[in-house]
């Protein structure tokens, strides 16, 4: 089933947030499409998207990141290591 595309500053399920770098030049509601290897920040998780769903839908070469994918990182707190998953898409605009 095809799922929404993330851009940049979409959010995990625990909050975190993705800064990028994205695809500057393939825009989603005007921000850059978020790709697998892209880095992710916040409270709860510092890290990189590491798995996506949409392994065959590439954007310049990468696979695109969407609903779903997921993010394997550490809490900056306490250095733990942690898994969660982009799940605030709000442009819904794009199908995968």
């Amino acid at each position: 089933m095809p799922t929404p595309t993330a851009t940049l500053v979409n959010a995990t399920a625990t909050g975190d947030v993705v800064t990028g770098p994205g695809m500057p030049t393939n825009l989603v509601n005007g921000l850059p499409v978020a790709c697998m290897g892209d880095l992710v920040a916040g409270p709860a998780c510092v890290g990189a998207i590491t798995v996506t769903t949409a392994i065959n839908n590439l954007t310049k070469g990468r696979p695109t990141a969407n609903l779903g994918s997921v993010v394997n990182g550490v809490n900056p707190v306490i250095g733990v290591p942690m898994v969660t998953a982009l799940a605030v898409v709000p442009n819904i605009n794009k199908i995968v």
